[in-house]
C-alpha cells in the first residue's frame, strides 16, 4: 500500500511539474508574440541634423510604458541606433531598439559683404578673408571662382562657393579690390563715442535692472572704491584667457586684484574666460582651470564662454554643431561644480553660429543705444567706450536684467 501512494505522488508530482512547465512554456511563448508586436514605428524615420527629437518622436505605438524620453542625439549623419527601456504589459522592464537616418540638408553659412579689400602683393589666402561655415561638416570645400591677380591693381568680380559632404552649397558673388599699398586698408580714423557711465545708470537703470561693467588686465590699476561710489553695481571680471589656438591657459594678471577690490567694497561679481578652445577636451579642461582658481572666492553672477576667434574660424576645422557642443560641455562642467555659465557673443554670431536658446544665460554684446536683438539675454554689453570713475581710459559698460 505503502509503495502505491509513493507512485500515485510521483505520477502526480511529475503530472504537476509538466503541467507547470507547459505553463511556462505557453507563457514565454505567448510574451514573446507580444515582444514582437509592442512596437510599432511611425512611417518616417528621418531627421535632420541637430534637431531636438525624442524616443517618442519616432514611436506609433507601444504595448507598454516609457520609462524615460530621453533627447536622441542627431549629431552624427547616416545610420544611427536609438536604444530605449520600457516597462511591458506584464510589468516587465524590456529594452528595444530601431534605426533612424540622420540626414543634412541645410546650406552651409557665408557671411560677408558685397566686397573685400587687400593691398595689391597680398600674399595670404584671400578665401581665409571670408567668414563661413557649416552646420554639420568641420572641413567643407571651400572656393573661389572666378580669376584675379593681386599683384594687379583693379576690380575683380569673383563668386565664393562652400559646399559640404552632404552636396549642399552656397554661393555668393563680390567684387575683389585690390588697391595700392599707399590707400591704407583696413585702418580707420573714425571718432571715438565716449559714454559717460552716469549716462548710462540715468537713462537704463530701473528697479528691473542694475548697472555694472567688465573688466581685464587693459583697465590697469582700478580704484574700486570709487567704481562703486560710481554707481556701479557689478563687475565681470576676466579670470584668465587661452594664449591661442592649441596652447596653455593662464590667469589674467590682474585677476586676483579685481576681484578682491570688487568684493571689499560690495560690488556683485561675475567671471569669463577667453577661450581659443576647439575641442570638448580644452572646454573641460578650461572649466576645470577656472573652477581650481575660484575655489577661495564666492561670485554673485554667470562665468561666461568668450570665444571670439572667427576670423581663424575657417581654419579650425569646425562646424558649427562643433563649437556649440564645446560651448555646452563648459557650460555642463561648471554647472556640475555648482557654478551658472553664460555664453557670451555679438548679436551677428548670436544669430548666426550660436544655438542661443540653447544656454542658460546669454551676454549679448551690441554697441548700439537700444538693442534689437529678438533672443533671449540677461546681460547686454552696450559699448566698448565706457568712462566711469576709478578707471583710466575705457572700459564696457553692461546692463543686467534682474528675473
Amino acid at each position: 500500500m505503502k509503495k502505491k501512494i509513493i507512485i500515485i505522488a510521483s505520477i502526480i508530482i511529475v503530472v504537476i511539474a509538466i503541467a507547470i512547465g507547459v505553463f511556462i512554456f505557453i507563457d514565454k511563448e505567448n510574451e514573446k508574440k507580444e515582444d514582437a508586436v509592442a512596437l510599432t514605428l511611425k512611417d518616417n524615420l528621418t531627421v535632420e541634423f541637430g534637431s531636438k527629437v525624442k524616443v517618442s518622436d519616432f514611436i506609433d505605438d507601444l504595448k507598454g510604458e516609457l520609462l524615460e524620453d530621453n533627447l536622441i542625439d542627431t549629431g552624427n549623419l547616416g545610420k544611427n541606433t536609438v536604444n530605449f527601456n520600457y516597462k511591458s504589459i506584464r510589468n516587465k522592464k524590456k529594452t528595444k531598439s530601431f534605426d533612424i537616418n540622420v540626414v543634412d540638408t541645410t546650406k552651409p553659412m557665408i557671411y560677408m559683404g558685397g566686397s573685400i579689400s587687400v593691398n595689391v602683393g597680398y600674399d595670404k589666402d584671400i578665401k581665409d578673408l571670408i567668414f563661413s561655415g557649416d552646420n554639420a561638416d568641420s572641413t567643407p570645400e571651400r572656393k573661389i571662382i572666378g580669376d584675379y591677380d593681386v599683384n594687379s591693381v583693379g576690380k575683380y568680380n569673383l563668386t565664393y562657393s562652400i559646399k559640404d559632404k552632404s552636396g549642399n552649397e552656397e554661393t555668393k558673388d563680390f567684387v575683389l579690390n585690390v588697391v595700392p599699398k599707399t590707400s591704407g586698408v583696413g585702418s580707420s580714423n573714425l571718432p571715438k563715442n565716449t559714454i559717460l557711465f552716469e549716462d548710462v545708470v540715468s537713462k537704463y537703470k530701473n528697479q528691473n535692472t542694475k548697472i555694472g561693467i567688465d573688466v581685464s588686465q587693459w583697465q590697469g590699476d582700478i580704484d574700486w572704491k570709487k567704481v562703486k561710489s560710481a554707481g556701479a553695481d557689478f563687475a565681470i571680471i576676466r579670470l584668465g584667457y587661452q594664449k591661442g589656438f592649441d596652447k596653455e591657459y593662464a590667469l589674467d594678471p590682474y585677476f586676483v586684484k579685481n576681484i578682491e577690490g570688487a568684493k571689499n567694497n560690495d560690488i556683485d561679481i561675475g567671471i569669463y574666460f577667453y577661450s581659443y578652445a576647439k575641442t570638448i577636451k580644452e572646454a573641460e579642461e578650461q572649466a576645470n582651470f577656472i573652477s581650481d582658481n575660484l575655489k577661495n572666492y564666492d561670485i554673485d553672477l554667470p562665468i561666461a564662454f568668450d570665444w571670439e576667434s572667427w576670423s581663424s574660424f575657417v581654419n579650425c576645422n569646425m562646424s558649427f554643431y562643433d563649437i556649440n557642443k564645446i560651448a555646452k560641455t563648459y557650460e555642463s562642467t561648471l554647472n556640475k561644480k555648482g557654478y551658472k555659465a553664460s555664453l557670451y557673443s555679438s548679436k551677428n554670431y548670436l544669430q548666426k553660429v550660436w544655438y542661443a536658446d540653447d544656454f542658460e544665460n546669454v551676454w549679448l554684446a551690441h554697441y548700439t543705444s537700444q538693442t534689437d536683438y529678438d533672443n533671449k539675454y540677461y546681460l547686454w554689453q552696450m559699448c566698448n567706450t565706457g568712462k566711469i570713475d576709478g578707471i583710466n581710459g575705457d572700459v564696457d559698460i553692461d546692463i543686467l536684467y534682474l528675473k
